[in-house]
């Protein structure tokens, strides 16, 4: 069979994806770790979104997603979502996203969860052998005193042997994730669960596809759990050959048996985003779709923040480099796909839309003061000269 291109890949090109997006069973297997724990397996299929008539024309479903819907853990490494299931405490973009998720279950809407994991030092296995070898040259002097003190240590640089995990800590301090070091501790592998509304759909789609099993079909979910370990959409595999995560696989999936193709179809290929934190996640998860080739609909009813920026600001930005494939919403969104509105859905998102402009009200001014005096939130220079540079980043920490 000749190739389509005689180029460098083009994933995100509809007609390069639908080579990888087909497959027996009603749809496309994907095998995913993290499916285990949530799906009660590893192996699921992945049935193609489908269509609705509208206006006569079969339109295809849009798939949805919905990123780190995470518990907040008091005093803990958790999420950043607290679901209190009261009125006056729980935020209400909280709680519309329920009022979304029960719409989602209804009409059984392909609908993925990306989740940060972040690693947990307490799931490190202090005895494992690693693939790190001691080279003096490289070592610095409170490293060479730690492999001084120690005869084990001297006798693996001098035979150049893996130290374990156990050791390298020894040598090099504690090892912890990039985010404990870049941010603060939270959403910790074995620690952070999804909300109490997301489990209970999990939980018993997973008693239903155990039925399913049983019986002898294949597993289909419609709710897709998967993971992330950072801002990025893509975890990508490691260099033991383990799997990365699912979000790619699932959404090539989801496009089989639909065309793409086409100027008439430019919006057909079509994705509803939400979640937290619009200020990094779900920035970065719409970049990514748009960069698939997706039409996103970013929908601010059931997005929230941490405060860092304004959820109209970052918006703007989205609208302003991508306006031709992002638009944002406080509306319930393309009822075509969803049904109507739900009873108390528009009250509960011009709540959400009376706290996202009170908010910006407040941190434009302070941004634009900031940008004025040329300082961060943070109060860190946004530019810094050679000096600075050199003194900050030209020695160890």
């Amino acid at each position: 069979m000749r190739a389509l291109y005689r180029g460098l890949p083009k994933p995100g090109h509809a007609v390069f994806d639908a080579e990888v997006a087909s497959g027996p069973l009603g749809g496309t297997q994907v095998r995913s770790p993290f499916f285990r724990r949530y799906l009660g397996m590893e192996n699921v299929v992945v049935r193609p979104v489908g269509s609705d008539l509208i206006a006569g024309v079969a339109t295809p479903r849009p798939v949805v997603i919905l990123t780190d819907l995470l518990a907040a853990i008091a005093g803990g490494p958790g999420g950043l979502v607290e679901e209190t299931f009261d009125d006056k405490t729980e935020a209400p973009w909280v709680t519309a996203t329920r009022v979304l998720l029960d719409r989602l279950a209804e009409r059984r809407l392909l609908t993925v969860l990306p989740a940060d994991q972040h690693l947990n030092p307490a799931l490190l296995e202090a005895a494992a052998t690693t693939a790190v070898v001691l080279d003096p040259r490289a070592l610095l002097p409170p490293e060479r005193a730690a492999v001084a003190a120690s005869p084990t240590l001297q006798r693996k640089l001098d035979a150049r042997t893996p130290l374990t995990v156990a050791e390298v800590e020894q040598v090099f301090g504690p090892i912890v994730d990039k985010e404990d070091r870049n941010f603060l501790p939270h959403c910790r592998e074995g620690v952070v669960d999804y909300i109490p509304s997301v489990r209970a759909l999990l939980d018993a789609q997973r008693d239903e596809l155990a039925r399913t099993a049983a019986g002898g079909e294949p597993a289909r979910p419609w709710l897709l759990p998967d993971f992330k370990t950072g801002l990025s959409c893509l975890s990508a595999p490691d260099r033991r050959g383990m799997n990365g995560n699912a979000l790619r696989e699932i959404l090539l999936a989801s496009q089989a048996g639909s065309y793409f193709d086409g100027s008439a179809r430019r919006h057909h290929k079509l994705a509803l985003v939400g979640g937290t934190a619009h200020e990094y996640s779900v920035a970065e998860l719409v970049r990514f779709l748009v960069d698939l080739d997706y039409t996103v609909v970013l929908m601010l009813a059931v997005t929230g923040g941490l405060g860092i920026a304004s959820k109209r600001a970052t918006a703007h930005e989205l609208v302003e480099r991508y306006g031709a494939k992002v638009f944002a919403s406080y509306d319930w969104p393309l009822a075509a796909h969803l049904g109507p509105e739900p009873p108390g859905f528009a009250e509960l998102a011009a709540r959400v839309r009376r706290d996202d402009d009170d908010f910006h009200e407040a941190w434009a001014a302070e941004h634009a003061a900031r940008l004025q005096r040329g300082r961060s939130s943070q109060d860190v220079p946004i530019v810094r000269g050679a000096r600075e540079l050199g003194g900050e980043l030209g020695r160890p920490s």
